[in-house]
C-alpha cells in the first residue's frame, strides 16, 4: 500500500527534549512487555471504546484508508477492516503490532510526532487513547493534520483527567497493600500528559493550534461492562503499568491480589466509561 512510504513530504518536527525522548522510550518498553497481557485484559474494554470513537466519523469510513495511530494490539483495525476501510497501524512498540500479525492489516512501527508517511494520504485518522502518551500533543496533531488529505477527518479519544472509574483506584489500593508503586513513566504520564490531553478545552485548544478545523471535543459515556469485578480486575491488573509488577509476584500472591482486588468491586460499579472525543477536519494544504 502507497500509504505506508517514508520520504518525499514528510515534515520533521524539532528533536524532543532528553527527558522526552527518555519518556518515549519508556512507554515504549512497558508496551512492548505487555501485548500478551493487554490483549487477555484491556483489549475488550478498549474494543469497546474504539468503536464508540469511530461511530463519530462524520462520514463513512468503507473504503477510505484509515491510519490507525497507537493501533497496539488491533482492536480498532479490526473494526476498520470490518467496516471494509483500509487501515494501517502504528505503534511505538513492536510486540505491539506483532501480536496476531497474520490476521492484521499493514502495520509500522512509528512516533506520532513523527509520521513516516506522505503528505494527504489518508481519509481519517483514528487515535484511540494515543494523545495521552505523547509529550507534544500539538506536535502529534501536526502530522495527522499532514498525513490526512483535505476533507479527511481526525479522530481522537482520551479518558477525561476529571473522571476516573472507580475500579481504577479501588485495584490500585489493593496493589499497593502488595508493595506496588507507580513506574516513573507511568507517573509522568498522569501528572504531566494526561493532565492536558484530558482536559476539554485545552485539546480542543490543541486542535486549532495544529491548523486543524471545525474542532469538536464532546464527553461521552460508552458502555464498556465493567459492573462485573472480573472484568474490571483484569482490565486494570494486565495494564503495561502494573502487569510487570503482577508478573513478579509469587503465585498465591498473585492469587490473593486478584480475590482481594475483586472482592473490593463487589459493589454496584457504573458499567460506562467516560472518554472525551475528538473530531476535527484537515482544510486548505495538507504540508505541516
Amino acid at each position: 500500500m502507497g500509504a505506508a512510504r517514508p520520504g518525499r513530504g514528510r515534515t520533521a518536527l524539532s528533536d524532543p527534549s532528553e527527558p522526552d525522548r527518555a519518556l518515549i522510550g519508556q512507554i515504549r518498553s512497558a508496551y512492548e512487555g505487555s501485548a500478551q497481557e493487554w490483549a487477555a485484559g484491556p483489549a475488550e474494554v478498549y474494543r469497546r471504546l474504539a468503536a464508540a470513537l469511530i461511530d463519530a466519523a462524520p462520514f463513512p469510513l468503507d473504503g477510505t484508508r484509515v491510519l490507525d495511530l497507537g493501533a497496539g494490539t488491533g482492536v480498532a483495525s479490526e473494526i476498520l477492516t470490518e467496516q471494509d476501510a483500509a487501515p494501517v497501524g502504528v505503534d511505538l512498540a513492536l510486540a505491539m503490532l506483532a501480536h496476531e500479525r497474520a490476521r492484521r492489516p499493514p502495520g509500522v512501527v512509528a512516533d506520532a510526532q513523527a509520521l513516516p508517511f506522505r503528505n494527504g494520504v489518508f481519509d481519517a485518522i483514528v487515535a484511540a487513547f494515543c494523545l495521552n502518551h505523547v509529550p507534544d500533543v500539538v506536535g502529534a496533531l501536526v502530522q495527522c493534520r499532514r498525513v490526512t488529505r483535505v476533507g479527511g477527518v481526525v479522530l481522537a479519544s482520551t479518558f477525561p483527567s476529571d473522571d476516573e472509574h472507580p475500579a481504577k483506584e479501588a485495584v490500585e489500593a489493593a496493589l499497593k497493600r502488595f508493595g506496588y508503586h507507580r513506574p516513573g513513566w507511568y507517573r509522568a504520564l498522569k501528572d504531566r500528559l494526561v493532565a492536558s490531553s484530558g482536559d476539554a478545552p485545552a485539546l480542543e485548544a490543541a486542535a486549532h493550534a495544529a491548523g486543524l478545523t471545525d474542532v469538536r471535543v464532546e464527553r461521552l459515556e460508552v458502555e464498556a461492562r465493567l459492573d462485573h469485578p472480573r472484568t474490571a480486575v483484569e482490565w486494570r491488573l494486565n495494564m503495561p503499568h502494573t502487569v510487570g509488577f503482577v508478573a513478579a509476584l509469587a503465585p498465591e500472591d498473585r492469587t490473593a491480589l486478584h480475590e482481594e482486588a475483586t472482592a473490593a468491586l463487589s459493589g454496584d460499579l457504573p458499567s460506562s466509561v467516560a472518554m472525551l472525543v475528538l473530531r476535527a477536519q484537515v482544510a486548505g494544504s495538507p504540508t505541516g
